[in-house]
């Protein structure tokens, strides 16, 4: 636990999450426009290509010494970055789909969520960070097939 509280009490990681969360959110909704053939998809991936784009520019620009750049590689981007912003997608997306008496995939999308914050910062705190990356990895991978097959 000591981590998720190193990680929170740097308020660029709150930024910079968000806007990965923005990037991620716009690029799964182009990708499902593009697959329906139409053309807003365009328009989408053009927004979370804008987002990744001011993600990466605001993370390259934090000084050195603050927590968020302290031995960042590309496992740990995964695990600081990825992960959180996977986990909000995940519960919101979730509880959405609930509200809006979807249950099945609102549950569904909520496991996934839960698992992966149990997996990655309760269980796996020990877990070397390229196994909590690979783990970030599968669940992006998985948030793109469930958002896919679960969209009405």
């Amino acid at each position: 636990m000591e981590q998720i509280s190193s990680i929170i009490a740097d308020g660029s990681f709150f930024h910079l999450a968000g806007l990965l969360v923005g990037a991620l959110f716009f690029g799964m909704v182009g990708f499902r426009e593009l697959s329906n053939d139409n053309f807003y998809g365009y328009f989408f991936f053009a927004t979370g290509i804008f987002f990744f784009a001011i993600h990466a520019i605001f993370l390259l620009n934090l000084a050195p010494d603050q927590s968020a750049m302290q031995n960042l590689s590309f496992w740990n981007w995964l695990i600081v970055f990825m992960a959180p912003a996977l986990i909000i997608l995940y519960l919101l997306f979730g509880f959405f789909s609930l509200l809006m008496s979807r249950i099945r995939a609102g549950l569904i999308k909520l496991f996934f969520g839960l698992t992966l914050l149990c997996y990655l910062f309760m269980l796996g705190g020990s877990w070397p960070p390229d196994v909590r990356g690979i783990i970030v990895l599968i669940w992006s991978g998985l948030w793109f097939d469930v958002e896919l097959t679960t969209a009405t």
